[in-house]
């Protein structure tokens, strides 16, 4: 469950751009469409994590304000807190079953460096929401489907990383996600069932992520959404005095390490010894 908030690739890169004018302009009203920048979600999550020893299905909050911060939540059955993450411009997390708190305090330089230098909070966020992400990205290629009413893009990242989505020309909003690493192994697959109006709106009423890196899939149903007139200072986690504390820099580190070399231990704690 830890890791699941590195589910996210960026793409910024000098490549020029090769896309057709009415995809790019697709693209252009995709990163203008109407999202609200502080949203309040409920939902049910299903995981399937064996690695780090979690599964089951239970409900959850999540918190937003764009473009760079936001909370997550995930409660027991009886409605007590299982989990908290938050990010301002560090990221907090707190596992309670485990009494384990994680913390970088610097979560853009993580989460790129999870991507290769390429992944950033805010795309994060937008995958959250389900709004085109990588708004900032040279796109290498795109096309239309006129037939099935959707576009294709394919954004150039760092270091030879690139991110794939397609999204629904109708609503202008992500269908599905895939992001590659350097050496084109799938790092991220994000796929959205169907969205919810919310105000003038449109966001996310069901979607699957998975992260091959960790063996990590999670589904999540939406019941609502609300836009928040007042923003919470609820996006810092200090340390409630847990009795273990992990630095997720060395955490992420020692993940890929493992990866790479093909030793990718069954348990968290496998992986943190030396």
């Amino acid at each position: 469950m830890t890791l699941a908030l590195l589910l996210l690739v960026a793409c910024r890169d000098k490549t020029r751009p090769r896309a057709s004018a009415d995809a790019r302009s697709i693209a252009e009203d995709a990163w203008a469409r109407e999202v609200p920048f502080a949203l309040q979600g409920g939902y049910s999550v299903s995981i399937d994590a064996p690695r780090m020893g979690v599964s089951g299905t239970t409900r959850g909050g999540l918190l937003v304000h764009r473009p760079n911060r936001f909370r997550l939540e995930i409660f027991s059955p009886l409605g007590s807190p299982l989990f908290y993450a938050a990010s301002d411009t560090a990221l907090s997390i707190y596992v309670v079953s485990d009494d384990t708190y994680f913390h970088t305090e610097n979560a853009e330089e993580l989460l790129r460096s999870v991507t290769g230098g390429a992944a950033g909070v805010e795309d994060l966020i937008a995958l959250m929401i389900g709004r085109l992400p990588f708004q900032d990205a040279e796109l290498m290629d795109a096309h239309r489907d006129r037939k099935a009413m959707e576009s294709t893009f394919t954004f150039a990242g760092p270091n030879g990383t690139r991110a794939v989505v397609v999204l629904d020309d109708r609503l202008l909003t992500n269908k599905r996600i895939d992001a590659y690493d350097k050496d084109d192994r799938l790092v991220l697959h994000a796929e959205y069932e169907d969205y919810m109006k919310s105000g003038r709106s449109r966001l996310p009423e069901e979607a699957l992520i998975e992260v091959p890196l960790i063996e990590f899939t999670m589904e999540l149903e939406f019941d609502g959404w609300d836009e928040l007139g007042v923003i919470p200072d609820a996006f810092t986690l200090p340390d409630p005095g847990s009795t273990r504390q992990v630095d997720l820099d060395e955490l992420i580190d020692k993940a890929v390490e493992a990866h790479e070399s093909g030793e990718m231990p069954g348990t968290l704690e496998g992986l943190l010894e030396d």
